[in-house]
């Protein structure tokens, strides 16, 4: 087996807007202005946030947030680890759904292309075709996913876990799990993970990630 460092961004805000929120002015306007109908759009807090507080109070600070997943995706996708085939990313969303994404998968710098990419994703289950998916979507949670990928060395980052370096917790195969979300608690039960943390405050998802990958390739990859 090629030894590989697996990255899962669990937990994220990546849904399509709940059907609660079809008929808020706010959903109904923006939903008109893109030619679109609201059940295939993503939820996004830019344009979405007082129909949340609205439906979903409390949450208006968490939900909706498809541009923590865009960042975290152009670093990964766009790394030398990725690059030299030693890297797996996945996202893994609040309502258990997989995206399994190929390496060579070229995200959209734009984020309204990556809107557009990934409402095509969650309405036709892959994109862009069935016979050749680059992204492509399985109903699971993060346990299955994690058993699927069978490896013994399983790290949750968490602002909570053991300060360390991450030389004292990567080995030539892990899975790292990320949290997906700007604010609040993991809403799947990790705790039978061993749990750590890089740095003294939270950190935004794609520094953690940009901070592993660059760790790994260090350790493990001989580039010159």
């Amino acid at each position: 087996m090629v030894n590989m460092l697996h990255l899962i961004l669990f937990d994220s805000e990546l849904e399509t807007i709940p059907e609660e929120l079809w008929t808020h002015p706010i959903v109904k306007k923006h939903a008109e202005k893109r030619g679109k109908k609201p059940k295939n759009m993503l939820l996004d807090s830019s344009y979405h946030h007082q129909a949340i507080r609205k439906h979903f109070p409390g949450q208006e600070n968490r939900r909706g947030r498809p541009d923590i997943v865009h960042v975290f995706l152009l670093n990964s996708l766009e790394s030398i680890l990725n690059y030299e085939n030693k890297l797996r990313v996945y996202v893994h969303t609040r309502n258990n759904v997989v995206i399994k994404i190929k390496p060579e998968t070229k995200i959209p710098k734009a984020y309204h292309r990556f809107i557009g990419l990934m409402e095509s994703l969650f309405q036709n289950s892959y994109v862009p075709d069935k016979e050749n998916p680059l992204m492509w979507i399985e109903n699971k949670d993060i346990f299955s996913l994690i058993n699927e990928i069978n490896l013994e060395n399983v790290i949750v980052m968490d602002e909570t876990g053991i300060l360390s370096k991450p030389s004292e917790f990567l080995k030539e195969d892990t899975v790292i799990l990320i949290g997906g979300f700007p604010e609040g608690k993991f809403l799947s039960n990790v705790n039978e993970y061993e749990k750590r943390s890089i740095y003294n405050q939270r950190l935004m998802a794609w520094t953690v990630a940009n901070e592993i990958i660059v760790n790994y390739e260090l350790m493990y990859m001989k580039l010159h």
